[in-house]
């Protein structure tokens, strides 16, 4: 998370004009945020939320006429801008004010967009790996309590036998 982090600080310090910078799982889950000045985390959580919503249904809503692979949605307002670009299972939200050089702060996004997805990408292979390590012990340790009930049974018809054995 420390190398994700420093991606969007690194948004925030080399884009003049960005104030806030949101990484939200495409749940509306915020996973980061940085920001030049204080903001009440509901509002962070707020703004990730919405984000990664908007985001979703602008994606549908190009799909539904032929367009597809959304690189970026920028919202343009009085005070500035809200720009997002998708992470794969994330979205990076990025608040700006009208100082902003929008085809810098496009081209900054999507290359941390970029760099955040095979991150995210990578943590979730590790962790799909350890989930299959999991299942695989999982069977495992089945197969040895099925081994270890079969080899009751065997000592169970042993003690049997021997009985009957000592009994003639």
């Amino acid at each position: 998370m420390d190398e994700i982090l420093k991606i969007c600080h690194n948004i925030l310090v080399q884009t003049p004009g960005v104030s806030r910078v949101i990484l939200a799982d495409k749940t509306g889950l915020t996973l980061a945020n940085l920001s030049r000045f204080d903001f009440d985390l509901r509002d962070v959580d707020a703004l990730g939320a919405i984000s990664s919503a908007v985001y979703l249904a602008s994606e549908q809503q190009g799909s539904n006429v032929g367009l597809v692979d959304m690189a970026m949605l920028v919202a343009e307002f009085r005070g500035g801008n809200i720009m997002v670009a998708s992470c794969g299972s994330a979205v990076l939200c990025v608040i700006t004010g009208n100082d902003v050089t929008l085809g810098m702060a496009r081209m900054n996004i999507i290359q941390a967009a970029k760099k955040i997805e095979k991150l995210l990408d990578k943590r979730l292979d590790t962790s799909l790996e350890f989930e299959s390590l999991e299942d695989q012990l999982s069977t495992d340790l089945d197969k040895l309590t099925a081994s270890d009930d079969v080899e009751d049974e065997f000592l169970a018809d042993l003690q049997s036998a021997l009985k009957e054995l000592e009994e003639f």
